[in-house]
């Protein structure tokens, strides 16, 4: 029986010290952001705030995906969510106003983008009831489904799949 030899490096030690440091650093970043979001005495120093953040979850991302996507990826995923409902909260108060349209629409579609994974909804749908305060398939579910009745922008056709999709998911989550 051989024992197993250390084959790493001090150069592979000082390649992970360096990775555990870069993510370290992203990991301070982001957490200031958010605190700052968090403490922002107005709506739109908050939405300013929540740019920022979002820039540094994208590096977090990106940084973390090169190390095991598999565990990272639900960790930035719940990251992502949060921020969205972030954002729309932050739009339900007032917190856009500020910005021009074209920043609003990009703004729009990075949040309202995790709607899209409920079946029959794409990104025009997604963009409505985001505006409309729900902003992920969780959010989503708290709502009745004849409440979506009061949506205006969603079609009739639209409406009744989302109808069916609400009341599967539902009666899915309930068993």
């Amino acid at each position: 029986m051989s024992a197993k030899t250390d084959t790493s490096t001090p150069k592979d030690a000082a390649i992970e010290h360096e990775t555990a440091e870069t993510l370290l650093s992203l990991f301070r970043r982001l957490e200031h952001e958010l605190l700052t979001t968090l403490d922002a005495d107005s709506p739109q120093q908050a939405v300013d705030s929540l740019l920022t953040s979002v820039e540094c979850l994208d590096e977090l991302d990106t940084a973390l995906a090169e190390l095991d996507p598999q565990v990272t990826g639900p960790l930035v995923q719940r990251l992502r969510l949060g921020l969205d409902r972030l954002a729309c909260d932050l739009h339900q108060r007032g917190g856009w106003q500020h910005l021009d349209e074209t920043q609003r629409r990009a703004l729009l579609a990075r949040h309202a983008v995790g709607l899209t994974q409920v079946d029959g909804i794409g990104p025009a749908s997604a963009e409505v009831l985001f505006l409309h305060g729900i902003s992920d398939p969780e959010r989503l579910c708290q709502w009745e489904p004849d409440a979506l009745d009061a949506i205006e922008g969603l079609n009739a056709a639209v409406l009744a799949r989302l109808k069916r999709e609400l009341e599967a998911m539902r009666k899915s989550r309930a068993e």
